[in-house]
């Protein structure tokens, strides 16, 4: 319903960058809690893709000040769509960006909407440049498989990283680490839902 009702309706970028601001509290895949369904900033995401963005409208995104989940829906649009023979150059000068935020949702069954808000303080919480790095390193966020990039080019980006003297390797869940929402075991695990599919394929 709510991406029929809210993001069905957005009929240009700064539309979809309002309801971003006024609505996304996180940026992971799911719903939270015992919600199903995928979460207001992957709905949005959708949308952004609908609305098929020009360069300066993802570097409108990645650059914004008002929120930092505007940047994030930005990168992550860039994760899914984007060429990764051509994407460096937009997220090359955020690999280092300081601005702290928490792409997981608050703890507290009825936080707060978004309004530009950053991370609550209770929440953990990692730099711009930290989730940018992990999203580009990564073939997971949280519990869902992303597009593979060719290795030729993920070598490339590596041993770039490693002549600024910065991390080559992804910690997982946009760069918080851990354990995935739904039961995966980290970033060196499948997602339980691919371990599912496996064992029916397999089976």
């Amino acid at each position: 319903m709510y991406y029929k009702n809210k993001c069905l309706p957005l009929a240009s970028i700064p539309d979809l960058i309002d309801e971003v601001y006024y609505s996304v509290t996180d940026v992971e895949p799911w719903l939270s809690g015992n919600a199903r369904g995928p979460s207001t900033a992957f709905c949005l995401l959708h949308r952004l893709g609908g609305l098929r963005p020009t360069r300066a409208d993802v570097a409108t995104l990645l650059s914004h000040a008002d929120s930092p989940y505007i940047r994030a829906v930005g990168f992550l649009f860039l994760r899914y769509v984007a060429d990764p023979r051509t994407v460096w150059s937009l997220i090359e000068p955020y690999l280092t960006d300081g601005e702290a935020f928490s792409p997981s949702p608050p703890a507290a069954a009825g936080a707060g909407g978004g309004k530009g808000s950053g991370a609550a303080s209770d929440l953990p919480t990692v730099t711009m440049g930290a989730f940018v790095r992990d999203l580009f390193l990564s073939h997971v966020y949280f519990e869902t498989l992303l597009p593979r990039i060719p290795k030729p080019v993920a070598d490339g980006w590596v041993a770039t990283l490693a002549a600024r003297g910065l991390p080559t390797a992804a910690a997982g869940n946009g760069g918080l680490g851990g354990r995935d929402r739904r039961g995966g075991g980290g970033i060196g695990e499948r997602p339980q839902s691919v371990k599912a599919a496996l064992a029916v394929s397999m089976g």
